[in-house]
């Protein structure tokens, strides 16, 4: 948790808090930021063309993005100002996972997922008074609300939910009800849902109704079962934890949620009152 605030942009990661007087007195004035505010770099490959002017085209993709933090810290006196250091080094030193940096913003509370990826340097400068510089690295480099957004929706009251053949986009209006969902990404980038399809339930299909992009399932769920389906890692698990990637059905797609509004329909072969669809997203920004 961070102290009294200083000014923002508040870092927080790993029980540190840069703009912000930490309960030891100790003020941490980040001077410099790179990389947060800054998209990442573009990581494009293009072929040239043999003895023709320019290139190939080829698609463009972001690279992780890299966040360092520079400042100076001011502490009491000097015993004080070694403890801070220490502190300081110990920030991100476990490399086994990726830790939540949170930065609060004038407007927003926005995260990422990194890990420390160079040394943490520390100069002394006069006494009680150290610089300091902090670089991590997100793999993913997209910046996420920091709260988590949570729908959830029943089956349609029929068998099946819809009429065929569809005409798309289809417009269910605000809101939600059975079988529908309407799901806002207040971001600027593409956000990838993760879905939770509760049993009992036949060959559910999970369908953005605006692009006629769906993910159909060929299994059975039984009253007490789950399907949690990852469309960032791309995964379908039974249970949290067995694979059924081989039930997605031929043709299905992997959709995100695209700024603005994403009207989603959720249908199965056989109407059961019990059976839900939740989803999980987080805001997403480049």
């Amino acid at each position: 948790m961070s102290g009294q605030q200083l000014q923002q942009p508040v870092f927080e990661v790993d029980g540190w808090a840069g703009n912000t007087v930490d309960e030891d007195g100790v003020e941490w004035w980040v001077t410099s930021e790179q990389g947060w505010a800054a998209t990442p770099p573009v990581r494009l490959t293009l072929t040239d063309r043999p003895e023709r002017n320019g290139a190939f085209d080829a698609p463009s993709y972001r690279c992780p993005r890299v966040i360092t933090l520079e400042g100076t810290a001011i502490a009491p006196d000097r015993a004080v100002r070694e403890a801070a250091k220490d502190r300081l080094a110990a920030v991100l030193a476990d490399g086994s996972g990726l830790v939540p940096l949170v930065v609060t913003e004038p407007h927003r509370v926005r995260r990422a997922l990194v890990r420390l990826s160079a040394e943490t340097k520390i100069v002394d400068r006069k006494a009680g008074v150290f610089e300091f510089s902090l670089t991590m690295t997100a793999p993913d480099p997209l910046r996420y609300s920091y709260g988590l957004n949570v729908r959830t929706c029943p089956l349609p009251s029929s068998s099946g939910g819809v009429s065929f053949p569809l005409t798309f986009p289809l417009d269910f209006g605000s809101g939600s009800s059975g079988g529908r969902l309407l799901l806002e990404n207040a971001g600027t980038a593409p956000t990838w849902p993760v879905w939770r399809i509760g049993g009992p339930c036949v060959q559910p299909v999970i369908t953005d109704t605006a692009t006629g992009e769906e993910l159909a399932f060929d299994l059975t769920l039984q009253d007490g079962e789950f399907l949690l389906v990852d469309t960032d890692a791309r995964s379908v698990l039974l249970q949290g934890t067995a694979s059924r990637r081989a039930a997605l059905r031929p043709g299905s797609d992997w959709f995100p949620l695209r700024p603005g509004q994403n009207p989603v329909l959720f249908r199965a072969r056989d109407f059961a009152s019990a059976a839900r669809l939740t989803a999980e997203w987080r805001d997403a920004w480049i």
